[in-house]
């Protein structure tokens, strides 16, 4: 692997930069500094991770992944560094006593020398603050990316009544984790255990002949079912299975709680009870649609917001995520491990799983997938009713 430039902020600034003009992808100052954090985690030295780190940041979509790999390629391939304007494309940085020209920005160019001085900061001290760009724009003359991945700025989507077949692959769903019982006694008018106490204490009524003896069964679960759906904006394709599997288990059960996340948790189960009763329901979202993606930090907000109160030993929580994430995987790996633990079950749906070549090796999906009881892709009510045959229920 051969980095064109000597510093760390050339090269980064460079490669965004031809991102941005030669494949479109909508990089700023913001991405800048979240790849340079980025790349605290990678060994700078070894070519596959750093373009595993790089990918998650830069690449929000499917498509932007295959130009990301192409991109990478091509530009740490170079063996003699030509000049960083050759390279960025881009005009000289814009003054730093003048504001920019050009509307809102959307569509101005900044310069990479620009962006390599904006990045250093970063680049030494991954672990401090994120600075916000936004202050600053006058002073160094950058401007605003028009998309962040630590904040979200994309549209919620409508979510809308489920359909016959969404809804028999749910009740499947749904009478798979009841068919199992609870491993307490409780009392029963038949059951397979005898109850002698209750039985002594009911025939004091009746002189102490037996004349109505107890019994004791394991009734069956009652169970429910917490759904927490990816809203970044790399799920943005795969968002519709999701919520209609969201829409259609509230159709046939009542234990049903809907989170979605981004870069913050909101509920959301108002608004899915009321598109199973038949009624259109806009999302009103903010962080916990569009953006980024934080999955650690959101699973730990689930956790000490709703934890004690949702999970038990009949609770089934369904994950929605490509697993691609911006943050500390040593988030994501605590918060699935008590998850696991006071679940019945933990189900991960990842849409990207039916991609030809695909493998889940982002960070985010390796620190998950020992915690995983099943592992597999919704996109349909058949690939619904197939995983309420194959889900594993501990």
């Amino acid at each position: 692997m051969t980095y064109p430039f000597q510093s760390l902020p050339e090269n980064l600034a460079a490669f965004c930069a031809m991102l941005r003009r030669d494949y479109r992808f909508r990089i700023g100052p913001r991405e800048l500094q979240d790849a340079a954090r980025a790349l605290e985690i990678a060994e700078l030295g070894d070519e596959r991770a750093v373009r595993n780190v790089l990918r998650p940041v830069l690449a929000g979509k499917l498509e932007d992944a295959r130009a990301f790999d192409q991109a990478f390629d091509r530009f740490f391939a170079v063996v003699e560094a030509p000049p960083l304007d050759e390279i960025a494309g881009l005009p000289e940085a814009l003054p730093r006593d003048s504001p920019s020209e050009g509307g809102d920005g959307a569509d101005t160019d900044w310069s990479a020398q620009s962006a390599a001085e904006e990045i250093e900061p970063a680049a030494a001290d991954a672990r401090g603050p994120v600075r916000d760009v936004a202050d600053a724009e006058g002073a160094a003359g950058l401007l605003r990316a028009s998309y962040s991945p630590f904040e979200a700025e994309g549209t919620a989507p409508l979510i809308e009544p489920a359909d016959r077949a969404w809804r028999d692959a749910a009740a499947m769903l749904v009478s798979r984790v009841r068919a199992g019982r609870s491993r307490r006694w409780r009392p029963a008018r038949r059951g397979q255990r005898f109850d002698l106490r209750r039985t002594l204490r009911t025939s004091l009524h009746t002189g102490g002949d037996v004349v109505m003896p107890r019994w004791r069964a394991r009734p069956r679960r009652r169970p429910r079912f917490v759904l927490l759906i990816d809203g970044s904006r790399s799920m943005e394709p795969y968002a519709r299975p999701a919520l209609q599997t969201a829409v259609a288990l509230g159709s046939v059960t009542l234990n049903v709680e809907v989170f979605t996340f981004s870069t913050s948790l909101s509920r959301v189960t108002r608004d899915v009870r009321r598109a199973a009763a038949g009624e259109p329901q806009s999302l009103t979202l903010h962080d916990a649609w569009g953006g980024g993606t934080t999955i650690g930090a959101c699973l730990r907000q689930f956790l000490h917001l709703h934890g004690e109160r949702l999970l038990g030993r009949d609770t089934v929580v369904i994950i929605a995520s490509d697993g691609l994430d911006v943050g500390d995987p040593r988030l994501i790996r605590d918060a699935m491990a008590r998850l696991s633990r006071l679940s019945t079950a933990v189900v991960w749906l990842n849409p990207l799983l039916e991609t030809p070549g695909y493998e889940p090796t982002a960070l985010g999906m390796t620190a998950a997938r020992p915690y995983v009881t099943t592992f597999m892709s919704v996109k349909d009510p058949a690939d619904l009713a197939r995983l309420a045959r194959v889900m594993r229920i501990k």
